[in-house]
């Protein structure tokens, strides 16, 4: 390998130059419901209410006007005028305001209206009209839609075309490139929108179409950002550790040329990038980093140890040489363990789980291929008859400050962990107990706006909106309509509507629906006018569709047979897991006992034979529900796949090793400092996010990592003959350094995680970090106790 260095080199050069256009191509997957498998129970209903509604596409702008019911009527006005800015917008097809409301109350106006044109007396606008008393129903029934009970909070329901996508391929704006905003701009109706709420006073963009858009957005600005605080943070780790600047460059190409490849490979297989896919970059960046300082600080080794005057070429050849042939065997099985540990995340049932599970094993095979085929012809590059000072630009490389002192120290901590072996053990277990018991005690936090930092634009909009307008929540029940609307079908809605209301759920906070609005309040009102009191139901819903606009086919879709109807129901957002999982059983429940009442079926089939028991039509979904299933599902398959994983890296440790003892005596280091993360998590009452439930797999499969090097070290010294402590002095020698600096490495580009804006991210670096910290722990003090005591001489 290291004859054709060049050869593999050119060869990873040709790779690359390939891969680079192909890499471009990404694209980042913005639909909630593809987190979910195909034949998922709560994606399948989604998709049948989206296809009917399409009400993903259905978002709230929202400003404050303390002026808004002026006797003059420029509130109103003013909610005309910004209405109709937003109708503008390309993408938008309605948006549904007070105005809306007002200019079908005009249509309604009677003999009054007439008197004062013929006098020449302004009318009040009828909604204003404290005498106009289907005004007042209607300013009631659409509280909490189109403006706030008790604050001068003003909401327009806004109606995006199904076909108003937002591009995924165009970069994030750049400040100061008018150009590339006015693109964005153009092709995202959401981000015009977002636009106009720094112009109208306490503007606002609610709706989980806009909240589920700012996490991508986030996302999309983390990846790049992360990855590169991660590798200035590892390049100065090792340039001031080692004094290297070739092996800093090294590192840093190996990982850009694996994550170009790595990416290649997704687009030619046709996969996106996902909710959880910016931490790639890092990740990527943190294993490249880590198997690249194991070997370098194998070669450091190997080249002091040569004997030889000569500190150029013949001595960095040899002591690469003798390096490699110790440690390629560790640094594949590493990468093969980390595959194992990602790969194990795709037996969760959550989309971007599985994807970047997928994702990550592919590039730890890629990373090792890079290491191989670059590694080799950039570490001999060159004369090397520079400066003797180590490290700079010679073949040689420095030594980490304090080196000395870290030896040492660490040989008092083996010595302590031998002579204390009973109480490293004993506490081993207890924390095993205590872990075990608090992991059990997890609590799922489904509250979705706490991905989000307290201050960003998005979580402000939800507090308001949660606060004024009776909760952010918003989730639908999709029921089977008659052909032809009657009376009595709008009824029985409304005594289902009424049930559902009448539902509560306990807690420190109860937890109801605080609306459910539907055609049948909308009918019930209209029908306090006298003028419309004896007009046929079907015309008063052609009416409501010629005031309503496209609005109007969100709530009631279809004609003829299939025909549904759309109840809106909204909720508070912020609640318990156990909260929300409880009231979306019981609002389930009463709908399925309302339509098996016989005066509701008898209303949606005496027009409609073919409609009786129709029931499996209903749907009940929404971004909701979709949101609150989502980390429940990645909580539930953590345990799955951490079995999985520990599995796997056992079978995978024991091959390497040849010994299925050292595997488990391996295997617990890692481990034990997952369980006890979740269980601090638990005994803390500290709810588990989307980050932090896919800590356990990964952190396994990257803590073993330093076990293989230490391992292979001891088992190479225990077959020279040496005695159990003769071998783990030698193997805490020479990899112990390895280990702390590795390891050092990893917690670093975790930690990088922590910038993040998207809170899952950040829980998933420090959580990672710290489980990094324990498997230090555990490699250098609980490993060594183990070997002691299972091991003879």
């Amino acid at each position: 390998m290291i004859a054709t260095r060049w050869i593999w080199f050119t060869f990873a050069l040709i790779v690359f130059a390939i891969a680079w256009p192909y890499s471009e191509r990404l694209r980042l997957d913005r639909s909630l419901e593809r987190m979910f498998p195909r034949n998922d129970a709560d994606r399948l209903a989604f998709e049948r209410l989206e296809e009917e509604f399409g009400v993903s596409h259905f978002l709230v702008f929202a400003y404050r006007d303390a002026e808004l019911w002026n006797a003059d009527g420029s509130g109103i006005e003013r909610a005309a005028q910004i209405r109709k800015e937003i109708e503008s917008i390309p993408g938008v097809i309605y948006a549904l305001d007070l105005s809306r409301i007002n200019e079908m109350l005009t249509n309604f106006r009677g003999p009054d209206a007439l008197l004062g044109q013929l006098t020449g007396k302004t009318p009040i606008p009828p909604l204003l009209d404290p005498k106009n008393r289907l005004a007042r129903e209607y300013r009631e029934l659409f509280v909490g839609q189109t403006h706030a009970k008790e604050s001068d909070l003003v909401a327009i329901g806004v109606l995006l075309a199904s076909d108003a996508s937002r591009s995924t391929n165009i970069k994030p704006d750049v400040p100061g490139d008018r150009n590339a905003i006015d693109a964005r701009t153009s092709a995202d109706p959401l981000v015009a929108l977002r636009a106009m709420t720094t112009r109208v006073p306490g503007g606002l963009l609610v709706g989980h179409l806009a909240m589920v858009d700012e996490g991508f957005r986030e996302i999309e600005q983390d990846g790049n950002r992360l990855a590169l605080y991660s590798t200035i943070s590892l390049s100065l780790l090792m340039l001031m550790g080692f004094r290297s600047l070739r092996w800093t460059l090294i590192a840093v190409i190996v990982v850009q040329w694996s994550l170009v490849v790595t990416r290649a490979i997704l687009v030619l297989v046709d996969w996106e990038l996902t909710m959880v896919s910016s931490m790639l970059s890092s990740i990527v960046m943190v294993v490249g980093v880590a198997t690249t300082m194991h070997w370098m600080l194998g070669y450091q080794h190997d080249y002091e140890r040569t004997p030889s005057n000569d500190r150029g070429f013949l001595r960095a050849r040899s002591a690469l040489q003798s390096s490699c042939l110790r440690l390629w065997q560790p640094i594949v099985w590493a990468c093969v363990t980390d595959a194992i540990g990602f790969g194990s995340l795709m037996l969760s049932r959550v989309g971007p789980v599985q994807d970047y599970g997928s994702m990550m094993a592919i590039a730890c095979g890629v990373v090792l291929a890079g290491i191989f085929m670059i590694l080799p012809a950039l570490a001999l590059c060159g004369t090397g008859h520079g400066s003797v000072s180590p490290g700079w630009d010679t073949y040689r490389l420095g030594h980490v400050p304090g080196e000395a002192y870290m030896a040492a120290w660490l040989q008092s901590i083996l010595r302590w962990a031998c002579r204390n072996r009973a109480i490293v053990l004993a506490v081993t277990l207890l924390l095993f107990i205590v872990a075990a018991l608090g992991s059990m005690r997890l609590r799922v936090e489904t509250d979705f706006l706490k991905n989000f930092q307290s201050t960003s634009p998005i979580a402000t909009a939800y507090r308001a909106v949660e606060s004024e307008l009776g909760g952010a929540g918003i989730w639908d029940v999709m029921l089977p309509a008659p052909q032809s609307i009657t009376e009595e079908y709008f009824k029985a809605v409304e005594a289902l509507e009424k049930d559902l209301l009448s539902i509560e759920i306990p807690g420190a906070e109860s937890l109801r629906l605080t609306s459910a609005l539907s055609l049948a309040d909308t009918d019930r009102v209209a029908r306090e006018a006298s003028v419309l009191r004896m007009v046929p139901i079907e015309a008063r819903l052609i009416g409501m569709r010629q005031s309503m606009g496209s609005f109007f086919d969100t709530l009631l879709s279809g004609s003829g047979a299939g025909r549904q109807l759309r109840i809106m129901l909204r909720s508070r957002e912020r609640s318990e897991a156990e909260q929300k999982d409880a009231l979306i059983a019981a609002v389930q429940k009463t709908v399925r006992l309302h339509l098996q009442r016989p005066e509701w079926q008898w209303a949606v089939s005496q027009n409609d034979p073919t409609s009786l028991g129709n029931s499996p039509r209903v749907v009940i979904s929404g971004y909701y529900v979709l949101l609150t299933r989502l980390v429940e599902h990645v909580v539930a398959d953590q345990w799955l796949s951490f079995l999985v994983a520990s599995l796997g890296i056992a079978i995978a440790m024991a091959i390497a090793i040849r010994s299925w003892k050292l595997a488990l005596i391996a295997l617990i280091p890692s481990a034990l400092p997952n369980m006890v993360v979740l269980g601090v998590l638990g005994w803390s009452g500290t709810a588990v996010n989307l980050g932090a439930a896919m800590i356990a797999a990964v952190s396994m499969g990257l803590g073993v990592d330093s076990s293989l090097h230490y391992l292979f070290k001891y088992r190479e010294e225990r077959r020279e003959g040496k005695s159990v402590m003769q071998a783990l002095s030698a193997a805490q020698a020479e990899t112990g350094l390895a280990v702390v600096m590795a390891t050092l490495a990893l917690v670093i580009g975790f930690s990088s995680m922590a910038l993040s804006n998207f809170l899952p991210t950040v829980a998933f670096g420090t959580l990672a970090a710290w489980t990094m910290v324990g498997s230090l722990i555990g490699n250098l003090c609980l490993m060594p106790a183990m070997l002691y005591c299972l091991e003879k001489d």
